[in-house]
C-alpha cells in the first residue's frame, strides 16, 4: 500500500498491493491520478446522449453522429468499412522532437470517425449510439440486444419497452430504473422478476401490486396492503392511470414513498461475493466499481458485462487484462489506454480499432497489427519502437495547460477529447456542473440557444390518452424544460407512431417533456457512482457500511443484514 497526491485534484489516494501487483503483471507504471478523477477524465470520452445533424465527409450522406460537425471528419458505415477510406494514407512517421501525445493528437485530427458507436447487426436504429445488435432502437443509447425500445439508456436484452434506464430483460415496459426481468411494469425503481404493476419500488417477484415498496413475492398489494383480487382491480380502476392529471399526482406519491416511507439496502448488489460498489451482480471480486454484470477481477470502473482482470473501464464488454478503455469490447485482450477498440489485441493508445493486434497510437484501422500511428512495421521493428517511444514519453513527457503531466501510464489529455464534458456520461453518473468543470479546466460547453417552431404546448394535449389520435403526430409540441441546461433540454419534442401505439395500448397518458427531460427526471431515482462510509440506520445496529446514499440524503438506509431480517 503506498498514498500517492492526485495531479487532478490534489487530494491523497491510496494505491493498494493488490493493485502493484496488477501494474506489475501488466508493465504499466502506477497511476498519478486518484480513482475518481481517472473516471471523470476517461468519461470525457464517453459521449452517448449528445447527437449531432452532419454529412459523411466522405460521400456526403445525411447522418445523426455523436460527433459535432466542428471540423472533425466524421463517416458513414459503409465508408468506414473500407469503401472509400483507407486509414493507413493518414500514417505518420514517429518524431523523436516532439511529445508523443501531440503526435497523436495530430492523427486523431486527421483520421475520419465512425459517426456513431455501432457494432453487430443494426436494423433500423439509426438514432442509437452505443449500440450492438439491436432491431427498431429509436433515440436510445448504450443499447445491446433490444428489439423495440424508445428513449431508453444502459439497456440490455430487452423489447417494446420506453423510457427506461438502467435495465435488463425488460418486456412492455415503461419508467423501469436499475430494473430487471419485468413485464408490463410501469414506473419502478430497483424491482425485478415482476408483472402487471405500477409505482413499486424495490419489489422481487410480484405481480399486480401497485404504489408499493419492499415487498417480496406478492400478489395484489395496494399502497402496501394486501387486498382481495376482486378488490385490487375494483381500486385500480378508480384511479384513470390513463389521465396525466392522475398520472402526475401519483409520481408525486411514488416520490414520497421511495424517499420516506421505504427501506434503502445499502447496495445493489445481487448474488456476488467480496464486492465494493454499486449496481453489481453474478459478479466476483469487484471493488470501487458500478454497474458491473458477470465479471470477475474488475476495480475503478462503470458498466462491464462479462470481463474479467481489468481496472479503470468505461464500458467493458468480454474483456481480458484491459486497463484504462473506454468501451474497448467483445474479444479485447490487453488493451491499455484505448477508446472503442473491438476484438483487438495488445493495443496501446489507440481507437476506432476493429480486429487489430499490437497497434501503438493509431487510430480507424481495421484487420491490422504492427502498426505505429498508423503506419505499418514488421513484428521487429514494432517491438523496437515501442519500447523507444514509451522510453521518449517518460523523457518527454506532454504538459497540459494545468500543468498535470502526461508520461507513458497516463490516458489520453482531456483537451483531447472531442467532447464537452456536457456532452458525456459525467454529467449522468458524476452529477458534473460548470463550476466544477471550471475548477479542472475541464471543457465545457455552453448551452446552445434552440428556437424550434412548435405547434402545441404541453399543458395543451389531450389528458386522457382515449382523447388522444393520429393528429398528434403531426404536432411539434413545445417543452415546459425551457432549455434547462441541467436537463439537457431540447425544448420541443414529437410523438412517433410506435410510442402512440404504446401508450394506447397501455393507457398511459402523453409524456408532457422531451425526451432528455425525461431522461434527466429518470436519473435522479438512480444513484451516483460514488460511495460514502455510514452506519446503519435501524435503531440499535452499529454495522457501518460503504454507500452510495450520501449522508445528507432523506432516505432510510439499513445495513444488509438489517435490510434482509426486515424485508424477507
Amino acid at each position: 500500500m503506498e498514498k500517492r497526491n492526485c495531479q487532478n485534484c490534489k487530494k491523497d489516494f491510496v494505491v493498494e498491493g493488490e493493485d502493484f501487483n496488477f501494474y506489475e503483471k501488466i508493465k504499466v507504471p502506477p497511476p498519478t491520478w486518484c480513482p475518481p478523477c481517472r473516471m471523470i477524465r476517461r468519461s470525457i470520452w464517453r459521449n452517448t446522449r449528445s447527437l449531432y445533424k452532419r454529412e459523411c465527409n466522405l460521400c456526403k450522406k445525411s447522418l445523426i453522429s455523436m460527433y459535432k460537425d466542428d471540423g472533425s471528419l466524421v463517416c458513414c458505415t459503409e465508408c468506414l468499412n473500407g469503401l472509400y477510406y483507407d486509414a493507413f494514407q493518414y500514417g505518420l512517421t514517429y518524431d523523436f522532437k516532439q511529445t508523443f501525445f501531440q503526435q497523436v493528437m495530430n492523427l486523431w485530427k486527421k483520421v475520419p470517425r465512425h459517426y456513431a458507436y455501432h457494432t453487430g447487426n443494426i436494423i433500423n436504429s439509426e438514432y442509437t449510439n452505443y449500440s450492438a445488435d439491436n432491431k427498431n432502437a429509436y433515440l436510445s443509447f448504450s443499447v445491446i440486444g433490444c428489439e423495440d425500445v424508445m428513449y431508453s439508456d444502459t439497456i440490455d436484452y430487452s423489447k417494446n419497452s420506453l423510457d427506461c434506464y438502467t435495465v435488463q430483460k425488460v418486456n412492455n415496459c415503461s419508467y423501469n430504473v436499475d430494473c430487471e426481468n419485468n413485464f408490463n411494469v410501469h414506473y419502478a425503481v430497483k424491482s425485478k422478476d415482476c408483472l402487471d404493476s405500477y409505482f413499486i419500488f424495490d419489489c422481487v417477484n410480484c405481480s399486480n401490486c401497485y404504489s408499493s415498496s419492499n415487498l417480496r413475492n406478492q400478489k395484489y398489494f395496494f399502497k402496501n396492503k394486501k387486498l382481495s383480487k376482486e378488490d385490487y382491480f375494483t381500486t385500480l380502476a378508480q384511479y384513470e392511470l390513463n389521465k396525466h392529471s392522475v398520472l402526475e399526482k401519483n409520481i408525486e406519491e411514488f416520490d414520497n414513498l421511495i424517499k420516506n416511507d421505504s427501506i434503502h439496502r445499502s447496495v445493489q448488489v445481487f448474488n456476488s461475493v467480496n464486492v465494493v460498489g454499486n449496481y453489481i451482480s453474478n459478479s466476483k471480486n469487484i471493488f470501487n466499481s458500478f454497474n458491473i454484470k458477470k465479471s470477475e477481477n474488475i476495480r475503478y470502473s462503470c458498466r462491464v458485462l462479462d470481463s474479467k482482470d481489468s481496472y479503470d473501464h468505461q464500458g467493458l464488454a468480454d474483456g481480458e487484462l484491459n486497463y484504462e478503455t473506454v468501451a474497448a469490447s467483445f474479444g479485447t485482450f490487453k488493451d491499455f489506454f484505448c477508446y472503442i477498440t473491438l476484438n483487438s489485441r495488445e493495443c496501446e493508445y489507440s481507437g476506432l480499432l476493429k480486429n487489430c493486434s499490437n497497434c501503438f497510437g493509431c487510430f480507424g484501422l481495421i484487420n491490422a497489427q504492427y502498426c505505429i500511428l498508423n503506419k505499418q512495421y514488421s513484428k521487429e521493428e514494432y517491438a523496437d519502437m515501442v519500447q523507444k517511444i514509451k522510453k521518449h514519453m517518460n523523457d518527454l513527457p506532454y504538459v497540459d495547460n494545468m500543468n498535470r503531466i502526461y508520461k507513458y501510464g497516463e490516458f489520453f489529455p482531456i483537451e483531447m477529447s472531442p467532447f464537452y464534458i456536457n456532452e458525456t456520461v459525467c454529467i449522468d453518473y458524476f452529477r458534473f456542473r460548470e463550476e466544477e468543470s471550471k475548477k479542472y479546466n475541464f471543457p465545457w460547453k455552453e448551452k446552445e440557444k434552440r428556437d424550434y417552431p412548435t405547434t402545441i404546448k404541453s399543458i395543451d394535449l389531450k389528458d386522457n390518452i382515449n382523447d388522444v389520435n393520429e393528429d398528434i403526430l403531426k404536432e411539434i409540441i413545445e417543452c415546459p424544460g425551457g432549455g434547462r441546461s441541467d436537463y439537457q433540454c431540447s425544448t420541443a419534442f414529437r410523438i412517433v407512431q410506435n410510442e402512440l401505439s404504446f401508450y394506447k395500448e397501455k393507457k398511459l397518458p402523453l409524456p408532457r417533456y422531451c425526451p432528455n427531460c425525461r431522461h434527466y427526471r429518470r436519473l435522479k431515482y438512480l444513484n451516483p457512482f460514488k460511495l460514502w462510509h455510514r452506519k446503519c440506520m435501524k435503531p440499535g445496529c452499529a454495522n457501518e457500511f460503504e454507500t452510495s446514499y450520501a449522508p445528507e440524503r432523506p432516505e432510510i438506509v439499513y445495513c444488509e443484514k438489517c435490510y434482509q431480517q426486515e424485508v424477507y
